[in-house]
């Protein structure tokens, strides 16, 4: 894995049409650990994670990441991309063992429970190793035994890791 690092300057963004930024002169730098990223509904949180890893671009400031950027959207509507490399890659057997991936879920995507689907989308991208790895409510939905295998793989991660989650237990057990 790349050395991660990540680090905003001065960053500021507005969606189209709104009258104010949801975050300016934003200047943070987050360590190779998990943060918390926390706050009511509708405050930018899910805005500033796209922010982060490149899926939207900030009005003005900068944010410096090395290495890759994956973000995990909470909705389990869609499988992941490169699920099928990744189920049939000889280098994710161990991380399917350890959650609970199955060889026919890309074909079974539809009929597959809301964990089974994120325990997926964690899955393929812990796989692709990312310097920086940002999940968007990953608990949400999802029984105590997906909770389970999600909380053993993702202490294992040891990039910059950054949680929204409205679940107490999880962001104490992750976050440093």
């Amino acid at each position: 894995m790349v050395s991660a690092q990540l680090t905003l300057h001065s960053v500021e963004f507005a969606h189209p049409g709104m009258t104010a930024p949801l975050f300016s002169g934003l200047t943070v730098q987050f360590p190779v650990a998990w943060t918390g990223v926390v706050g009511p509904n509708g405050a930018g949180k899910t805005t500033l994670l796209k922010v982060i890893v490149g899926e939207l671009e900030p009005q003005s400031g900068t944010v410096q990441r090395q290495g890759l950027a994956l973000y995990v959207a909470q909705r389990t509507d869609d499988p992941p991309a490169l699920l099928e490399d990744f189920i049939w890659a000889p280098d994710a057997a161990v991380l399917k063992a350890r959650l609970r991936v199955e060889e026919d879920w890309p074909e079974r995507w539809s009929t597959l429970s809301h964990g089974e689907r994120k325990r997926a989308q964690i899955a393929v991208a812990l796989w692709r190793e990312p310097a920086v790895l940002a999940l968007d409510e990953p608990s949400n939905h999802i029984d105590a035994d997906a909770r389970a295998l999600l909380v053993r793989a993702l202490t294992e991660f040891t990039g910059v890791g950054l949680l929204v989650s409205h679940d107490r237990a999880l962001l104490y057990e992750l976050c440093t």
